[in-house]
């Protein structure tokens, strides 16, 4: 009898021991507390990308709280400021401006500080501490330009208009790697417009109004997203011109939409879901006090993990 209660005693500790360690593995991020900032609540983008590692941070037993600065670089380094003091364990930021990174990662001081949809300056940054996680914006712009490369492979010469997004590396990366693709490819290129867009949809399309009632002569007209591309396709429409090729980038609900009526002609597809996935791993290992050097995507200096891009047309949008 009493080797049965010591059997007995053997098993419960084994299986205590046992669904302790599941229970510590799965709660990484249990009793923790994340701070995500954006930047306004007029980008389709960051919507979705928000929910997203909203959603992760609570399965993963984190509790989170958001702040939106409305647009406001003043309103949020207040947020800032306010959050370093309330001892979260990591602040997950889209800066209004660019600009503001280098004031942001000062004021957090030793809370680790995650950039999302919009990369700052590699000064900025320092490994497994501030880091930027998400696509390598080069892509986006490298894939619109091969597809209207491929669209306009009849042409000589093609007239382009440009709508850039707001100051940051993410516009210039963007729009820079889209011409340095056209330029490399020997096309002849005719930059009839550029303009920034602001990221929004009713920015975008006064300019394109603005851009209509000059008549230049247009074949394709980039965006950096699909909200602005979205914006000069309601332009276009309004103005009863023939669509030219719109790219966009992020395939937002709408811009896949927009596909499916053949009407914006392709996005860079930038997964939210996943995107927002990865940020909540980096936002758990550097909480834990850890490095982001596994995660898949992680550079060799611990400053960034990039996520991708997809080139989605009428041809695959079915997939997506």
């Amino acid at each position: 009898m009493l080797k049965k209660f010591f059997s007995f005693c053997l098993i419960l500790t084994c299986a205590s021991f046992f669904l302790s360690a599941c229970g510590h593995d799965q709660a990484d991020g249990n009793g923790k507390k994340i701070a995500i900032m954006t930047y306004t609540k007029n980008d389709t983008f960051s919507k979705k990308l928000i929910a997203s590692m909203k959603e992760n941070a609570q399965a993963n037993g984190m509790e989170v709280d958001i702040y939106n600065a409305n647009d406001s670089s003043d309103t949020q380094i207040a947020q800032v400021k306010k959050v370093a003091k309330m001892n979260y364990a990591a602040i997950l930021i889209r800066p209004v401006e660019a600009n503001n990174s280098q004031e942001i990662t000062a004021i957090a001081g030793k809370t680790p500080v995650i950039f999302y949809n919009l990369q700052p300056e590699k000064s900025v940054l320092k490994p497994n501490q501030d880091i930027y996680v998400g696509p390598n914006e080069e892509l986006a712009g490298k894939l619109q330009a091969n597809y209207v490369l491929k669209q306009t492979s009849d042409k000589d010469t093609i007239n382009v208009a440009i709508l850039r997004g707001a100051s940051g590396l993410a516009a210039e990366k963007r729009t820079s790697a889209f011409q340095d693709t056209l330029r490399k490819a020997g096309k002849n290129v005719n930059y009839v417009f550029l303009d920034n867009g602001k990221w929004n949809l009713k920015t975008a399309q006064h300019l394109t109004e603005l851009f209509l009632k000059t008549n230049q002569p247009c074949d394709a007209l980039v965006a950096n997203n699909d909200d602005m591309a979205l914006g000069a396709i309601a332009a276009f429409k309004q103005a009863k011109r023939k669509l030219p090729i719109v790219c966009g980038v992020d395939l937002s609900a709408a811009g896949k939409k927009s596909i499916q009526d053949n009407q914006l002609a392709f996005s860079a597809y930038q997964p939210a879901d996943s995107q927002g996935k990865t940020i909540i791993k980096a936002a758990l290992l550097l909480a834990n006090k850890k490095k982001v050097t596994d995660l898949k995507g992680a550079s060799d200096d611990d400053l960034y993990v990039y996520t991708s891009f997809e080139g989605v047309t009428a041809e695959n949008v079915a997939n997506y």
